[in-house]
């Protein structure tokens, strides 16, 4: 597309959330889309290098005649710096303009976020992805990479939950319109109109509406890549043994807590899923 017809860098988009809750594949689902272009993943501390980076442009353009040329390239040097650290290929399409990255937990960073975002974005959506703690927790173990015990991962699923509340309760910053919205991955394999739950809960917080026909092309031509059995190489577990089954149980008083706060508060009908008969010998 010709620059002179691109639609202006207005929204910058995070994909958030607990890892093994869909991420990946809601991010490639979204980059099926013409307009849109999230990036990979990015390592937690670069983003304080961004916002470090970034903040010092702020001071040493803060006027003059260089800091009108400055804040029309902000907004791209944005795109450029979140493409340029991320650990994952580049995702290139010159038409696209609405523009992000997907990372699970990055809800954690939402203040450094933000303050890249604001002076360049009119508007910033956070898409926070999640699933019940039982199937979240089995999809992680399942991960080679994976080291966490019962109650680091409970007081990780936790403070996600929390975190997203937090972008949803915070006070609306000046001249950034921040809003977040739930993606259920649980929600989405149960729904029996695929297509159409994409286009409600995915692309409409986004304000894009896509044709039936373009959303049928999207939900069955984009792979699940991440799937477990792609990924290692084998299925997961379905079910929790009768240890996890155990410290989980322990830990469910703090998790009702927290997944009756975020389904208060986005209207989701999230679950912990641990009935008693769900536990097999180990």
């Amino acid at each position: 597309m010709p620059p002179s017809q691109r639609l202006p860098l207005e929204t910058f988009i995070v994909l958030c959330g607990m890892p093994r809750c869909g991420t990946r594949q809601f991010a490639d689902f979204l980059n099926a889309h013409p307009r849109l272009c999230l990036q990979g993943e990015i390592r937690s501390g670069l983003v304080q290098t961004i916002r470090a980076t970034l903040a010092a442009g702020d001071r040493a353009y803060a006027t003059g005649y260089a800091a009108n040329y400055y804040r029309q390239k902000r907004a791209q040097g944005v795109i450029d710096l979140f493409t340029l650290l991320s650990k994952a290929r580049r995702i290139s399409k010159p038409g696209a303009d609405l523009h992000g990255f997907k990372c699970p937990q990055m809800e954690r960073q939402s203040a450094a976020i933000s303050a890249i975002v604001q002076p360049a974005f009119a508007r910033l959506v956070w898409l926070h992805c999640i699933r019940n703690p039982a199937d979240c927790w089995l999809s992680l173990k399942a991960m080679p990479w994976f080291s966490d015990d019962m109650d680091q991962f409970v007081e990780r699923y936790c403070d996600s939950l929390d975190q997203a509340r937090a972008i949803a309760d915070a006070p609306a910053a000046e001249g950034l319109d921040t809003r977040i919205s739930p993606l259920d991955l649980d929600a989405f394999i149960a729904a029996a109109d695929k297509p159409a739950w994409l286009g409600s809960q995915l692309f409409a917080p986004l304000g894009l509406a896509p044709s039936p026909e373009d959303l049928a092309r999207i939900a069955t031509t984009t792979d699940n890549r991440n799937a477990t059995t792609r990924a290692t190489g084998s299925a997961r577990a379905t079910v929790l043994n009768t240890a996890d089954h155990a410290a989980m149980a322990r830990h469910a008083p703090r998790l009702d807590q927290a997944i009756a706060a975020y389904n208060a508060r986005f209207g989701t009908a999230l679950a912990l899923r641990l009935p008693v008969t769900e536990a097999v010998a180990a």
